[in-house]
């Protein structure tokens, strides 16, 4: 192998080569996990040019950030490639066009301007060329062998973990299985910040770009699931949901509320789907509700979700042999937000 390697071969190495895994995992339940090279090559110029959001932090007095090694290992490539010119072309391009990372992403992985953000529409015309060429310029050294197993390992990982999510929340609701829609893909990243989440819209499409920490990504992805099974539960029962919905008379005044949710059976359908997650982390994270659950209120009431309580008194309530529909209407009835 020569001394040095293009960001397209490597960007190839980690989508699979021939002979090679393809980095592309299929979970049991239908959760589609890839390695996307244009996300790869977005962050890795992001890197290069400054980008340096991380969640992950030593602790004090430095609290300096903790970067994945994949990241690292990217931001130390570029750092010493020779040819400098194509990253600070995107430098120049990142200061010129601010805007929102997820229109950065939207703008990279979309074919076309159709269903484009207007942010993306604006960036997608300069973004792509200047990507084309910093993957043709930029030449990393030394780490183009350890860097595509080392994202094979963390997107198997990352698989078995969502795995284990989605039979917990199976086996939590009483259910066969618990699907994910046929619509979602999950992208691991590791090089952005830990905990971070990222939702790309295309058409019906959603593009889930995740960071490497544990907990953050499987949760997002066990979300998409969780959401329709709460959804057709609900449809079900909110008529005889006589306390939420005198609630939702008062929440739907909220202007941040009113935005995100159209009526108080989508917003207690959210209620419940994260409810329900927290539940599954909350087992198989081994902590005690009672520890833990007034900081979940919390975190969520932040959030705008405010029946959170009532969320959990439901599924606390539940009969696991008993259909979800049926039982839930009984609950529901009963409890107050």
């Amino acid at each position: 192998m020569s001394s040095s390697v293009t960001l397209l071969a490597l960007a190839s190495a980690l989508t699979g080569a021939p002979g090679d895994a393809p980095l592309r995992l299929l979970t049991p339940e239908g959760v589609d996990i890839v390695a996307d090279e244009q996300v790869f090559l977005l962050f890795a110029a992001m890197n290069g040019a400054g980008y340096a959001e991380e969640s992950a932090r030593q602790g004090p007095p430095l609290l300096a950030p903790v970067y994945h090694p994949v990241r690292n290992e990217v931001r130390e490539a570029i750092r010493k490639a020779k040819e400098q010119g194509a990253v600070e072309a995107l430098k120049r391009l990142f200061q010129e066009n601010p805007g929102e990372i997820e229109d950065y992403l939207a703008a990279a992985l979309a074919s076309d301007d159709k269903g484009l953000s207007p942010g993306a529409q604006k960036l997608r015309p300069k973004l792509v060329p200047a990507l084309e060429k910093f993957r043709e310029e930029v030449e990393l050294a030394k780490v183009f062998d350890v860097l595509a197993e080392k994202q094979r390992e963390h997107a198997k990982d990352l698989k078995v973990r969502i795995e284990k999510r989605y039979a917990e929340a199976a086996a939590q609701l009483g259910l066969p299985a618990v699907r994910c829609p046929l619509s979602l893909t999950v992208v691991p990243n590791p090089l952005d910040s830990h905990d971070s989440i990222r939702l790309v819209r295309q058409g019906d499409r959603r593009i889930l770009v995740v960071g490497p920490a544990n907990g953050a990504p499987e949760n997002a992805a066990l979300l998409f699931a969780l959401r329709p099974v709460f959804e057709e539960a609900v449809k079900k029962s909110y008529a005889n949901a006589k306390n939420f919905k005198t609630s939702w008379e008062g929440m739907k005044t909220v202007r941040k509320i009113a935005a995100a949710y159209p009526d108080g059976e989508s917003y207690l359908t959210e209620a419940l789907a994260q409810a329900a997650a927290y539940r599954v982390a909350l087992k198989l994270e081994n902590r005690l509700p009672k520890d833990a659950d007034e900081d979940f209120i919390d975190a969520q009431a932040k959030d705008g979700q405010r029946w959170a309580r009532g969320a959990l008194r439901v599924l606390d309530a539940r009969d696991p042999k008993a259909p979800l529909a049926d039982d839930l209407s009984k609950i529901i009835a009963k409890v107050i937000p």
